[in-house]
């Protein structure tokens, strides 16, 4: 037993050294003046598993140019299982401070989705209906990387408002050209192009994120609002 303290302790202190070491080095690589120098000194130091560096790495979310805060995302979504909480903590606090930067966020949440914590899908799940692109699909593939049963009724809502998104606002009298406020006969109702590109390239993502999770086969959104409101989402899979 006295052993087996010694060797934890012996351990303890050699990750201690290693971390230090690994923060000394990046206060050196970190003076770099591009933002690729200092991206790449992120990473390394990301190499090292420690609470200090976790700590750092969450810090480096909330500034410098967005290509550094990304890297510091990636590296905290690179923990092992075993130290997941902390970094995961880390990335939900970089979430606000990086709310104008999108591709930040996107980075967060797909780091959030490999550390697969489902403590995270909250938050995550506010992010599935994103007006930017890159952040919603980070979300639902975030989603289905943690693949929890209790993310089923945000991913079949988020089929049913990219569906609805992506139809034509309704026409107004004059049809295609007229400027009334009334609803009127004719083509040419407006067209949420974005609306559209959200609905054609997440909604297959949505499907095969539902299908993973519940191992179904279901491919149409008034399917699986049916065999939600009938199972709760606890049918069994087909065979």
């Amino acid at each position: 037993m006295i052993s087996l303290v010694m060797a934890l302790s012996i351990f303890s202190q050699q990750d201690e050294a290693a971390a230090t070491a690994a923060l000394d080095q990046f206060k050196t690589d970190y003076k770099a003046k591009e933002a690729a120098g200092r991206a790449s000194a992120v990473a390394t130091l990301a190499g090292t598993q420690h609470d200090k560096v976790y700590a750092k790495l969450g810090s480096l979310l909330a500034f410098d140019e967005p290509e550094v805060r990304i890297a510091a995302a990636k590296g905290l979504g690179g923990a092992k299982p075993e130290n997941a909480k902390k970094p995961m903590m880390h990335l939900l606090n970089g979430i606000a401070p990086n709310a104008k930067s999108q591709m930040v966020v996107a980075a967060i949440l797909e780091a959030l989705g490999k550390l697969k914590q489902e403590a995270a899908l909250p938050e995550i799940e506010k992010h599935l209906k994103a007006k930017n692109l890159p952040e919603g699909k980070a979300a639902v593939e975030a989603v289905g990387e943690i693949k929890s049963r209790n993310s089923l009724p945000a991913l079949i809502a988020l089929l049913r408002w990219l569906e609805e998104g992506a139809k034509e606002a309704p026409q107004y009298q004059g049809g295609g050209g007229g400027k009334g406020n009334l609803p009127g006969q004719g083509g040419g109702g407006v067209v949420d192009q974005d609306a559209r590109d959200r609905d054609k390239v997440l909604t297959p993502i949505v499907h095969k994120v539902l299908q993973s999770i519940t191992g179904l086969k279901i491919q149409n959104r008034m399917e699986w609002e049916s065999w939600y409101k009938e199972t709760g989402g606890r049918g069994k899979a087909e065979k």
